[in-house]
């Protein structure tokens, strides 16, 4: 086999997850005008992210979806009712197929999982990711949450074996692995957390922060991009170039689909 077909085997790209509105944010405080601008650095800049796709969770404000709009102009975007929304340069993928699937579990605001099958065009190895976020403690308490987010992470897995996922991208809400935990749920069925299938820079850093304050360098990550079996990845780190963008840093990740 030549090096160009053997090239052809594999589709190497950037994915990236961010929670864009976070929990530290209100109209008058760390308004979207305030923040859009340090977005687009982090997204498209010079240091950024530079991903071919973005999954966001939390774009759920309509200047939000219009600025994004703007700054990813000509990308394909896949919108849906949990806001867990994508963003892919069509020049790189394809979207071959979309689907929104509710994650039911009683919890007081119902969650999704936005599950998008994508064709690599250089390569036309086709791949599927799934963007979700998981219940918070936010009106209902710690332990009626990390109840809800077994339930929903046992979905979850379920739907992603069903619709062949490759990517899980979200925030779960979670940092740590138990049997009962989203990030155990997910590693029992055989994903794969990215800070063990290649080395995260930045990995010290907590996912989520206060902005305007000091990001806490706990190691603790509530937000997470999980590989399935046919993905490896090549290198990886924590955007942490806009620490005031959102109180949620940026994931990157360079993937590696097989055929």
């Amino acid at each position: 086999m030549n090096q160009s077909s053997e090239s052809a085997e594999i589709a190497t790209f950037r994915i990236a997850y961010k929670n864009i509105l976070g929990s530290n944010w209100t109209r008058w405080t760390h308004p979207w005008f305030t923040r859009a601008p340090r977005v687009r650095r982090e997204l498209l800049g010079k240091d950024g992210m530079l991903a071919t796709v973005y999954f966001l969770g939390e774009v759920n404000r309509r200047p939000e979806r219009r600025s994004l709009k703007r700054m990813l102009k000509g990308w394909e975007i896949v919108l849906s009712k949990g806001c867990n929304n994508a963003y892919s340069d069509a020049q790189v993928h394809r979207i071959i197929d979309q689907r929104e699937l509710p994650l039911p579990s009683g919890a007081k605001y119902q969650r999704y999982v936005t599950i998008v099958s994508y064709e690599h065009v250089a390569t036309g190895i086709r791949w599927t990711a799934a963007n979700t976020h998981l219940s918070s403690s936010g009106g209902m308490g710690h332990e009626r949450a990390r109840a809800k987010r077994e339930i929903e992470a046992h979905v979850l897995v379920e739907l992603c074996q069903t619709h062949d996922v490759d990517v899980i991208a979200g925030d779960l809400n979670n940092s740590t692995v138990g049997p009962a935990t989203p990030r155990g749920i997910l590693e029992a069925a055989g994903f794969v957390d990215w800070r063990v299938a290649t080395e995260v820079a930045n990995a010290e850093y907590d996912t989520h922060h206060h902005i305007a304050h000091m990001p806490l360098r706990q190691h603790s990550h509530i937000d997470a991009i999980y590989l399935g079996p046919r993905v490896t990845a090549s290198s990886g780190r924590v955007q942490i170039t806009e620490p005031d963008s959102s109180d949620h840093f940026g994931l990157v990740c360079t993937v590696n689909v097989r055929r």
